[in-house]
């Protein structure tokens, strides 16, 4: 049970941070009054993780639990050095979109994630990590028209950097 109330906890908080940073997204001119705009997804999705967090820290504490919060033989069980390898990838992720692209960024965050997750085949890691950062871009451009960065390595390369 204190794995699910730290674990809810942290969800929590970055879940309201999350939240609260989707008013910060810039709307284009006349977008206000739309009914789906950039900020529709992330605040709902906000509001869900927060929901959701929200119950298991309910329903975490119904059930009765002899366990101490900051029990050392327990915190010594989670993976601590995984969540910061996580959390360092997401972080080149988000410096390297920009540059590389949201296809070539999104496979390399991929691979690294499963490589942290400890994957053996490369060849899964190889086919599911282009293979997820394809579809989701096709599905983002193409189906419902939203501009995702080619990257400056990419316009570089077509020559269309002035």
């Amino acid at each position: 049970m204190v794995k699910s109330r730290i674990g809810a906890l942290f969800f929590l908080i970055f879940s309201a941070y999350y939240f609260y940073k989707s008013y910060d997204i810039h709307l284009l001119n006349g977008a206000y009054y739309d009914a789906m705009t950039a900020r529709t997804f992330p605040f709902y999705l906000g509001i869900l993780g927060m929901g959701v967090s929200l119950l298991i820290l309910i329903f975490s504490f119904i059930k009765i639990d002899t366990d101490d919060l900051l029990d050392m033989e327990k915190l010594k069980t989670y993976e601590f050095k995984k969540a910061v390898y996580f959390v360092l990838s997401m972080v080149f992720y988000g410096y390297t979109i920009r540059s590389l692209g949201f296809v070539i960024s999104t496979t390399i965050f991929l691979i690294i994630g499963f490589k942290i997750l400890e994957e053996k085949s490369w060849k899964t890691i190889i086919l599911t990590s282009l293979g997820v950062s394809v579809v989701f871009w096709l599905l983002l451009t193409k189906l419902l028209g939203i501009y995702v960065e080619n990257g400056v390595i990419f316009e570089y390369f077509l020559g269309a950097q002035s």
